[in-house]
């Protein structure tokens, strides 16, 4: 049961800070982490409802990439081990092979009003309203407008199966170019504006009114292609990596439970760059695991190929980032991250983000057909080991290399070895 009294959302953030403190009975450590700050406990406060502090998640930052020819530093906040490490290793041996290669589509997304009961010879009239719903957005989308986006036109569509097919739904779609912005405040506002318009001219009523997160034709996408020549790892050469490298995609791209933990390593990269920069994360997720299904079976995002003595690598998928507007605006943690990738507008973040995503890929694939994933994964695994023992600064580095070299991962010989290296002293 909750301790929380039934006042709590009612008290400033403050207060309900201190008074989880004390009902939590919070060790020292875990209020500094939740943040006492007053500072960032107001900017919680306008970001969340019945905020209480932060939980901070670690940022750092993969180094060594090149991207359309430019050097890039990534910043990617993450709770997990071995994502970042990674990320900059594959971002380096791509990069030393001339780098990623991206693309992004215009930043277009789609505010949705769908109708029951419409009637078939209703449809050609909804298509006919679009002045009209053009003219209804106009106001919402002025800001757009001059910096070079705005409304872009109008689909009708009828819902093709399932109940909501028996009872004569259509959706009829504002393509809407959004520039910088994910645009989800401004796509809802004019799906709203819209409804009226389209109701009067499908004689029908609307149910919902709303952005799609699909962001179909928002895609981005990467590749690159490394010699054959520079892939070794171990007793393992260039050519037979890639082959392997080629069948583990082939893979993925045929059993759908192979497929998800394929695509999460995709995510891990864009969705730690999308914590560092303020982004939508759940509807980052939503829309690339969506678009992995768009022929009905769930796929690999990503495509391996051998052309001539080098690998290929490519991925696409739908990526709405947004540089303005949302928690990008006034994070002080998102507007650092964004100064360090070059302050890039929307579509430029989302490439640099599809070059993240191949690169996490890229290094988790070449672990799996090679020496396996849980090497690297046990060595960091060993840091926290550490820091749960109690080992602080150079301690932990230490502890961390005799529990790899004795290949015991746990609790007791971590402390064993953080006592003896204090007793050592």
């Amino acid at each position: 049961m909750s301790k929380l009294p039934r006042s709590f959302r009612k008290q400033n953030v403050r207060e309900r800070n201190r008074l989880l403190g004390e009902l939590l009975e919070l060790s020292s450590t875990e209020r500094r982490a939740l943040i006492e700050d007053p500072e960032l406990l107001d900017l919680a406060d306008v970001m969340v409802e019945s905020a209480v502090g932060f939980m901070p998640l670690p940022l750092g930052v993969a180094t060594g990439f090149r991207i359309d020819g430019r050097s890039v530093d990534i910043p990617m906040a993450t709770e997990e081990p071995s994502v970042i490490a990674a990320a900059g290793y594959a971002g380096t041996i791509i990069a030393r092979a001339g780098g990623f290669t991206t693309w992004a589509d215009e930043p277009r997304m789609s505010a949705q009003v769908f109708l029951e009961q419409v009637p078939p010879e209703r449809e050609a009239a909804l298509r006919a309203a679009e002045p009209q719903v053009a003219e209804a957005v106009a106001p919402l989308l002025d800001s757009m407008r001059r910096r070079g986006g705005g409304f872009r036109g109008l689909r009708v569509r009828r819902v093709a199966s399932g109940p909501a097919a028996r009872r004569g739904v259509v959706c009829v779609e504002l393509e809407i170019d959004v520039r910088d912005a994910m645009g989800a405040n401004v796509l809802n506002s004019a799906a709203e504006a819209a409804a009226p318009v389209i109701e009067r001219a499908a004689g029908a009523r609307s149910v919902i009114a709303i952005l799609t997160n699909a962001a179909r034709e928002r895609k981005a996408g990467a590749s690159f292609r490394v010699p054959l020549s520079r892939l070794r790892r171990g007793k393992l050469g260039g050519a037979e990596l890639a082959q392997r490298i080629v069948v583990a995609n082939e893979i993925a791209l045929s059993d759908p439970e192979r497929a998800v933990t394929h695509n999460k390593g995709i995510m891990n990269g864009i969705t730690a760059l999308a914590l560092a920069t303020a982004n939508d994360t759940r509807a980052l997720e939503a829309a690339v695991h969506a678009y992995a299904a768009r022929d009905g079976a769930y796929r690999a995002l990503t495509e391996y190929r051998i052309e001539g003595d080098a690998v290929v690598g490519e991925l696409a998928a739908p990526l709405a980032f947004g540089t303005v507007g949302g928690a990008t605006a006034f994070h002080p943690a998102a507007r650092a991250a964004l100064r360090l990738l070059g302050d890039p507008g929307a579509t430029e973040l989302a490439r640099i983000a599809a070059a993240l995503g191949l690169a996490q890929n890229f290094a988790a694939v070449l672990a799996l057909v090679s020496e396996g994933i849980q090497a690297g994964h046990m060595r960091l695994h060993a840091n926290r080991l550490a820091y749960n023992a109690g080992a602080r600064g150079e301690e932990i580095a230490r502890v961390a290399e005799r529990v790899v070299e004795l290949g015991s991962f746990n609790a007791e010989t971590a402390a064993r070895e953080l006592s003896a290296i204090r007793s050592s002293r």
